[in-house]
């Protein structure tokens, strides 16, 4: 069974995100990701907007959005996979937004090849989505030569998840903006006048860690921070993906916290305490690599 979480849209089912405020909103389409996928799925609710982890993962193959790990590190705690493909890969087309930049559909399963052989069915450009790669087809096949694989430390590491916050939060705060309970999901009751619909609906309708993100983005992007974080964190990602040593690597080996193939786009797969990342549009490379390792 392929379960879908529910921040990917399946016509005629809820999709939340895992969160009250689109409490009652129906997917009036279907993703493009579950279109190419076809046959039989199931749906299940994970934290919401990614921002929290979750209970519990189900019993099967899971594609789902995980831009700040939560989904990755438990999988890797249950002996599962997670293969996150390349920005630009697959289709965000009926994917809820949480940080545009980084949203990526990633697949948790148990089977290495079954994993590839459904990122190979879902993969290739979408015109429904601006920002990926010419190619239409995927094939993930491994290659003949031997992995150059890098382990230590790499320039800039310690700020990752410093940049990734800042830059994550900044666009949740603009992508959470408009759920305010006037054209769907969650409306709050006892409400007096239409900011007062504004601040009870999202103060009732989001968790703790969307409210958080949007405080800190808002915070961020604000006229006396937006230089001093925002911008020097656009700046910084620039220099952490030309620093990266693809010129003389094929994987890059990391912790399995790390948010470096997040942060820069780039596939990554990970297992245990093992998470191994390549250059874009090389999944296959990280195959043969986590074959080695294990």
């Amino acid at each position: 069974m392929i379960y879908i979480d529910d921040s990917i849209l399946q016509k005629g089912k809820p999709a939340t995100a895992g969160s009250k405020i689109l409490e009652g909103y129906v997917a009036p389409y279907d993703a493009e990701a579950v279109t190419r996928l076809g046959g039989e799925t199931a749906q299940v609710r994970l934290g919401e907007f990614g921002l929290e982890p979750p209970d519990e993962l189900p019993d099967g193959t899971l594609l789902c959005n995980d831009d700040f790990g939560h989904i990755r590190i438990l999988a890797a705690k249950r002996g599962l996979y997670t293969l996150r493909p390349t920005y630009g890969t697959v289709s965000r087309y009926g994917l809820i937004p949480t940080a545009c930049s980084m949203d990526q559909i990633c697949i948790v399963c148990g089977d290495l090849a079954e994993g590839f052989s459904l990122l190979e069915k879902i993969a290739g450009k979408d015109e429904k989505d601006g920002a990926m790669f010419p190619e239409t087809n995927c094939r993930y096949d491994k290659p003949d030569a031997p992995v150059r694989l890098h382990e230590g430390a790499l320039p800039y590491a310690e700020l990752y998840q410093s940049v990734l916050n800042i830059l994550a939060f900044a666009e949740i705060s603009g992508n959470l903006s408009r759920y305010d309970g006037v054209k769907l999901g969650f409306r709050a009751e006892g409400y007096t006048g239409l900011d007062g619909m504004y601040i009870k609906t999202r103060s009732e309708g989001f968790g703790l860690a969307a409210k958080l993100a949007v405080l800190m983005g808002c915070l961020v992007l604000s006229k006396e921070h937006y230089d001093a974080l925002y911008d020097k964190a656009m700046r910084i990602r620039r220099l952490i993906r030309e620093s990266l040593p693809f010129d003389r690597f094929d994987v890059l080996a990391l912790p399995v916290d790390n948010p470096l193939p997040v942060l820069a786009g780039l596939p990554s797969l990970t297992f245990g305490s093992v998470q191994l990342a390549a250059n874009v549009k090389n999944e296959g490379v990280l195959l043969k690599a986590m074959e080695a390792v294990l």
